[in-house]
């Protein structure tokens, strides 16, 4: 006997007349913090938004593909390097963190299995390069100082306990304007203390 639900429909019946269009759908992205020794892998957007501005690799996640497949793919098209390692990050889903529309990304802290690989870039990316990272951390603020040859970009990330989640759950905000990207100063901060684990 098939289960019916209070409307009396099959599950079938209730598939067949859904309407997906109901419910805004956000955009799901992936982002790839690819670490190499002391070295962060970013990308220089070559188009908006945030053109020019350094990044990780990544992009939006294909309907036939799973997010690991996304970040798998996207850093490949982006940089040319191929042979990971990575563990998925909580979410970024701030609702006004993308200026197109509402897009959600899913972080990837990630490390290569062969580090001779060399970042060649591609797609979207002008340029793809394996920044120096150092930080002064004084436990609920970082600044990190990211250096490739004579350019150097530095920035505080403030942590937090964000109210109503549990003691252990932390948070992050950059102190200004975010010299990366859209988030990806709050993103780098996360990868940094997950990758000190």
């Amino acid at each position: 006997m098939e289960l019916r639900d209070k409307n009396g429909l099959t599950e079938a019946e209730f598939l067949a007349r859904y309407d997906a269009s109901r419910f805004e759908r956000p955009s799901v992205t992936v982002d790839i913090i690819l670490f190499r020794g002391d070295s962060v892998l970013l990308i220089r957007r070559a188009g908006h938004p945030s053109i020019g501005k350094l990044a990780f690799p990544g992009g939006f996640v294909d309907p036939n593909e799973t997010v690991e497949e996304a970040a798998r793919r996207e850093l490949w098209e982006e940089t040319h390097v191929k042979e990971i390692l990575c563990k998925q990050l909580p979410v970024q889903s701030r609702p006004d963190r993308d200026p197109r529309t509402r897009i959600i990304t899913v972080p990837f802290l990630a490390c290569m299995v062969n580090e001779n690989q060399e970042a060649k870039a591609d797609d979207d990316a002008s340029e793809a390069k394996f920044w120096q990272v150092s930080a002064e951390d004084t436990g609920t603020e970082v600044t990190f100082t990211l250096r490739y040859k004579e350019e150097a970009v530095a920035f505080t990330v403030e942590r937090y306990h964000p109210a109503g989640t549990f003691p252990e759950v932390v948070a992050y905000r950059v102190v200004g304007e975010d010299p990366l990207a859209g988030d990806h100063g709050e993103i780098l901060a996360r990868a940094w203390d997950e990758k000190k684990k």
